[in-house]
């Protein structure tokens, strides 16, 4: 009876392993289906930051490039009413 009691413990240990072993490949199979769902986001994630930032940098250059425009406009206006206010004094002193 001693050998068969021995022998049962051992085919409950090893059904115990069997199952725990079948869980933690579970797991394993979980844990590596979320890890390449987080890395696809990641990846994703980092072409749309480094696509904003090419944007962010077009738009910058495009600012910079209007600023300096809107600038020069703004003295050619300057310059073209001093010299409209210059040729109403002549007009006005005839």
């Amino acid at each position: 009876m001693g050998n068969s009691s021995g022998s049962g413990n051992a085919s409950a240990d090893d059904a115990a392993k069997e199952s725990q072993k079948r869980r933690l490949q579970m797991e394993l199979l979980i844990l590596d289906s979320d890890l390449r769902k987080l890395t696809n986001e990641k990846t994703m994630l980092d072409a749309e930051i480094r696509k904003l930032r090419q944007d962010g940098e077009r738009i910058r250059l495009n600012l910079d490039s209007k600023q300096g425009r809107y600038d020069l406009v703004a003295r050619e206006i300057s310059a073209k009413e001093e010299e409209n206010r210059y040729l109403k004094k002549k007009l006005n002193a005839l």
